[in-house]
């Protein structure tokens, strides 16, 4: 049995000669500097290592794992749910001096950065060209890209142009064992690299990153709404969305925010503010904008607003994005702590979201401020609190879970953007039935099988590990779904060898090559073209879920005449077929949630209708490129837009462009990664779905 192994005078000799003997520390005032991050947990440290190179991380990794020594990476330490905590001793890396920015390439609209690089100072010098990196945190002051992969950060700006996960394109990672990777989201085969963003450093360490970088928009429009009460603030924000304008930014704050952020506004409200509504607007032309902002005003006006002001000058809209962005900083000055809570739900769902979270702090008897992305559903109650009084700490411990437990029952889920980390490793076990944590698990396990990096993260450990099997409510899969996982659990017991077909179209035109490989496998065939329902529109929170079998034409033509657009082009083939295939790999930006049958016919369901869920592993991308091999997608959840013409306020749908490195319809050229195997492995130990591409 491996048996894992202190810190000791020859691991740190070794270390020395890696990174240099002024670069490794063991003083006990140094440690005790890491023994604590944003969050509230504690837990020290054996040692530090700073690294001057990238090139220094691997040997470093390679020699702790071989000596069985925890370590993880860290940087700011500004996350807020103890996910730098190193909560089994042994060793920090410290990465904040890898801060290079290698390179600005603004005919590829990539930025080549080391994890170091702090996202403001990225997106000083981006400025200097025209161009912004979508993703901006409201710690982006001293928060950095590294630890923002970590968390898959989202901010304002993410409304319209997407989290981390959805601009970044390729990453250099470091593994558990110390071998070093270039990852892609558009290279053949199950998505590795979106997989380890947001996976909190337990999956690897990002040693570069490729970033999408965007041109500047031309103009610019900041705006505030203020309003009597939360609720009208909240009206008027789903009035905005639903009118099928995506603001660049929709923001909220409550009057106790206001208060506490007051001294960094420069502009005043009516009496009997309550509530605010930050709403910034981009865009190729001040018609296009203006026309936006008119229909803004219109709305903000039906729910009540008592003043609507825009920005008159840059220094105006940044007055308004400090007392924003300085929101969590002023609440810490009201108290000697905060508690940022972080839940999302379903846009449409955030009123009642709002009123539970108030009922629950007054129940508990406690005062917080309200911050929210608005436009997302993603809420931040700032609990104060004196965490030297106990019982103060156990009734905000409390409030918090039962704001999440909240968040999940109104269809949301327990992190949008701040990571599970150790804090959140029990309410865990509220989100995920045991199959989907187990299935979480392999995914460590394939990657960590000594479980040495940042280990006891994000993951239920023995203590609080309580979660049950999940029952399905009625119809929710449907007969065919049904009929298929039994099939797959009749095959699995007797050992049978399966190929998973759909309408062939979306793997290869010519279908013969694909059959003479399952034939001479020894499979027999598991079609799926029977999963042909659209499930569910949700017109008010704009998204669809349909079953895999739905041809992406059929599901396009639908959309349309209903009103709605989605972000895939024409193309052959049916959903499932498209994304296990990964035809066309930037569809993971519109994937929102999916139900899988593996192997064994046990069902998994992943993500939900919420564009933000940072809970747990983003296990859907390991589908995108899969070819079946990994699991049976049964259906997909995707976000959509209003189509072009369907309402008048002038605004279209963005398209986004993604440059892939794969063409997805030819499977063959798939080879798969040695990671790639021991997820297969994990998933299917008998290779029974699709065997041949793991032969």
């Amino acid at each position: 049995m491996f048996q894992k192994r202190s810190f000791d005078e020859g691991v740190r000799r070794a270390l020395e000669n890696i990174a240099g003997p002024e670069n490794v520390f063991t003083d006990a005032a140094e440690l005790l500097m890491y023994s604590y991050d944003a969050g509230l947990a504690r837990a020290k440290p054996e040692a530090v290592v700073r690294f001057t190179s990238t090139d220094q991380v691997a040997p470093a990794a390679k020699l702790l794992y071989a000596a069985g020594i925890p370590y993880l990476p860290r940087i700011a330490g500004t996350n807020l749910s103890g996910g730098t905590i190193p909560l089994k001793g042994g060793v920090i890396f410290n990465l904040s001096l890898l801060n290079r920015i290698r390179q600005i390439d603004t005919i590829n609209r990539l930025a080549l950065v080391e994890p170091g690089v702090v996202n403001l100072r990225l997106q000083i010098e981006l400025e200097k060209f025209g161009f912004f990196y979508a993703p901006d945190p409201a710690s982006q002051k001293v928060s950095t890209i590294g630890g923002n992969i970590g968390e898959n950060a989202g901010g304002p700006q993410c409304l319209k142009y997407g989290v981390t996960s959805d601009n970044v394109e390729r990453l250099e990672v470091v593994t558990p064992e110390g071998d070093v990777k270039l990852w892609s989201y558009g290279d053949p085969g199950p998505d590795l690299m979106s997989l380890l963003i947001g996976s909190e450093g337990t999956l690897g360490i990002v040693t570069r990153a490729w970033l999408k970088i965007l041109e500047k928009p031309k103009v610019v429009q900041t705006a505030v709404a203020a309003f009597a009460s939360v609720e009208n603030a909240v009206s008027a924000a789903s009035g905005i969305i639903g009118a099928g304008i995506v603001p660049r930014a929709l923001e909220a704050m409550d009057k106790i925010s206001l208060d506490a952020a007051k001294k960094n506004l420069k502009t005043d409200y009516p009496p009997g503010t309550n509530a605010i509504l930050l709403i910034e607007l981009d865009g190729a032309s001040d018609k296009k904008v203006a026309g936006e902002l008119r229909a803004i005003m219109e709305i903000c006006k039906t729910s009540f607003s008592t003043s609507f002001k825009t920005a008159a000058d840059p220094a105006e809209r940044e007055a308004l994005w400090a007392a924003r962005k300085g929101a969590y900083p002023a609440m810490a000055r009201l108290a000697p702590n905060v508690m940022v809570e972080d839940g999302v739900v379903p846009r449409p769902r955030l009123p009642e979201a709002l009123r539970e979270t108030r009922d629950i702090l007054s129940r508990y008897k406690l005062t917080a401020g309200l911050l929210f992305h608005a436009g997302d559903g993603n809420l931040h109650p700032n609990i104060l609190f004196d965490a030297r009084d106990l019982q103060e700490v156990k009734r905000v411990r409390n409030a918090g879970y039962e704001i999440l437990k909240s968040c999940i029952r109104l269809g949301g889920a327990i992190s949008g953007e701040h990571g599970i980390g150790v804090e959140k490793r029990v309410a865990m076990n509220w989100m995920y039935d045991a199959a989907t944590l187990d299935f979480f698990g392999a995914i460590k396990a394939a990657f960590d099988p000594r479980d040495l990096v940042n280990p006891d993260k994000i993951l239920p450990v023995a203590q609080d590990r309580r979660a049950r099997t999940r029952a399905f409510p009625p119809g929710f899969l449907g007969e065919a779904a049904a009929v298929l996982i039994t099939e797959l659990q009749s095959r699995h017991n007797l050992g049978a060898k399966t190929a998973v077909t759909g309408s062939g179209e979306s793997l290869r035109r010519d279908k013969r090559p694909l059959r003479g490989k399952w034939d001479g496998a020894g499979c027999k065939a598991l079609d799926t073209t029977a999963l042909n329902r659209i499930l569910e529109l949700d017109r008010e929170n704009f998204t669809v879920r349909a079953e895999a079998g739905v041809p992406v034409g059929e599901l396009r033509k639908w959309l349309k005449k209903a009103g709605f657009s989605i972000m895939l082009p024409d193309l052959d083939g049916t959903l499932g077929g498209v994304i296990a295939a990964k035809v066309w790999p930037p569809a993971r930006d519109i994937l929102l949630g999916m139900d899988v049958a593996l192997a064994d016919g046990s069902v998994l369901s992943f993500g939900g209708k919420t564009v933000k869920n940072v809970a747990g592993y983003d296990a859907m991308k390991l589908f995108c490129g899969s070819l079946g091999a990994y699991g049976v997608i049964l259906t997909v959840t995707l976000r959509t837009t209003l189509h072009a013409g369907a309402q008048d306020t002038g605004y279209k749908t963005p398209v986004m462009r993604h440059k892939s490195q794969a063409d997805g319809r030819n499977p063959v050229e798939f080879k798969p990664d040695e990671y790639h195997r021991r997820l297969k492995k994990a998933f299917d130990p008998g290779n029974l779905l699709n065997p041949w591409i793991y032969d």
